[in-house]
């Protein structure tokens, strides 16, 4: 589980006019709690192409890139307290971009990344307290845009470009030896990534995206046999970023950006087609994504935002959407993000600050909550708001019941789940909210949920609702 690995934010731009809010500490947004795993400098950035995985006891590692140095680094956590480490800095004078992190069932780390000095595939594993590196794939320019995964044998699978003849390509390691083939042709894109994940049976998936069309792609290989399909073409250019993950069902689930939109977006195979939703429509959001699935098959997505310079992470519950902020600090934060989910269903991430430079990890509370299917018959009501974004005025809400009993009650709560405010219903079709917590004090900007309760106490699944004064 986990982002593109391969994916590049390609702009440090908005970095530089943050400068003088580089002494800030960086703020966490409830529940998250974000931390520095690695402290850099605006001469010396680390942290760029992260990828992130739990072991057996939730303890978080990462690889990612010393750009200062031209070095492959890695991190872990254990007892709150981090340990780094270079995994690479001898294979020649710039490795480490594009690194994609994989554990074995020791946990060791097994690591895939670009030689930019060599324009070669590497793979990098620990074992014994030792690195061992090996050069997969050395024709051409070859090794941008890596992705990993382990078969149940613990061998490693490696998706990745061959800029030199612009295909997409499939590293296996079997007995001991390395074996590469080409998956296709089509339209392969170097800088935005690939994504791969195996299925129940072993079979490869990888997300790509194809720069000739414009389009979000998706590979699978069945009996030998790749198939390529188009997964969304319904913009001029999207599937930028794009991150993968198949369920339990094998249904491959995929988080990418559409930039003709500049938005968030989403793709799931369900009942033999690809059903696609805009996730967040906000201005210039959704780079970098990492998509997970928890226990019960829910997808949570990270990305950045780069209109604000933000962490921001969104999560299914019972067919909706929530967005919420991870990290917003006056800085920007939130490039090469990578996700993925522990054992007990905590959402743990990797960022790059790129104002401070530094290695960013931030992690949120447990937050399984089920099978995520469709929404059950029984959900009873849907909320019409308007209007949402709210200036701080009245807010309308309309409760649009369907055949069960009426609502009860809607709260008001804000992004740490604490309430704003409650409204009795008792039975309306349409309430009003005043902008006000039960208080009578206006509420505080920033993003809210709308939550209708039945009289038996079913809560319905929130709506999001922004407030701005």
């Amino acid at each position: 589980m986990g982002r593109t690995c391969g994916g590049a934010a390609l702009s440090l731009g908005f970095a530089f006019c943050l400068l003088a809010a580089s002494a800030a500490m960086a703020r966490a947004d409830a529940p998250f709690t974000n931390e520095t795993a690695e402290a850099g400098g605006v001469t010396g950035f680390l942290g760029l192409y992260t990828s992130i995985k739990a072991d057996a006891g939730g303890n978080p590692s990462i690889s990612y890139y010393d750009e200062n140095n031209g070095a492959l680094k890695y991190a872990h956590r254990s007892a709150g307290v981090w340990t780094k480490e270079i995994a690479d800095n001898a294979t020649s004078t710039d490795v480490g971009q594009s690194t994609c992190l994989a554990l074995d069932g020791s946990g060791n780390p097994n690591v895939s990344y670009y030689d930019a000095s060599n324009r070669n595939l590497m793979y990098a594993v620990k074992s014994g307290g030792t690195w061992t590196r090996t050069t997969v794939d050395a024709t051409g320019d070859v090794g941008r845009g890596t992705s990993i995964t382990l078969s149940t044998g613990g061998e490693p699978r490696i998706s990745y470009y061959d800029a030199s003849n612009g295909t997409l390509k499939l590293a296996t390691k079997t007995g001991g030896s390395w074996s590469t083939e080409t998956v296709t042709s089509t339209g392969a894109a170097s800088p935005y990534g690939t994504s791969l994940k195996l299925d129940a049976q072993g079979n490869p998936g990888i997300s790509f995206y194809n720069e000739t069309d414009g389009n979000l792609m998706y590979a699978h290989k069945s009996s030998g046999v790749w198939s390529v399909e188009v997964v969304d073409a319904s913009a001029e250019d999207t599937g930028r970023y794009s991150s993968l993950a198949i369920d339990y069902l094998n249904r491959p689930h995929i988080s990418y950006f559409d930039a003709t939109g500049g938005h968030l977006k989403y793709a799931e195979f369900v009942g033999g087609v690809w059903s696609v939703q805009t996730i967040d429509p906000a201005t210039n959001v959704g780079w970098d994504t990492g998509i997970a699935l928890d226990a019960g098959g829910n997808p949570r997505i990270s990305y950045y935002n780069a209109f604000w310079g933000y962490l921001m992470y969104a999560r299914r519950v019972l067919g909706s959407w929530q967005i919420l902020y991870v990290d917003s600090s006056l800085q920007d934060v939130g490039q090469y993000s990578s996700l993925t989910v522990d054992g007990s269903g905590r959402p743990l991430m990797s960022y790059f600050n790129s104002v401070a430079g530094d290695l960013k990890y931030a992690f949120g509370p447990a937050e399984v909550t089920g099978v995520d299917d469709d929404p059950p018959a029984s959900s009873t009501h849907r909320l019409a708001i308007y209007p949402n974004p709210s200036l701080g005025g009245p807010v309308t809400i309309r409760l649009a019941a369907f055949h069960r009993s009426p609502v009860s009650s809607v709260e008001i709560v804000d992004l740490g789940g604490r309430r704003v405010r409650r409204l009795a219903a008792a039975g309306a079709s349409t309430v009003v909210w005043d902008g006000r917590d039960d208080e009578g004090r206006p509420a505080k900007s920033g993003v809210h949920f709308v939550i209708a309760t039945g009289p038996d106490g079913r809560v319905e699944a929130p709506q999001r609702l922004v407030v701005l004064r």
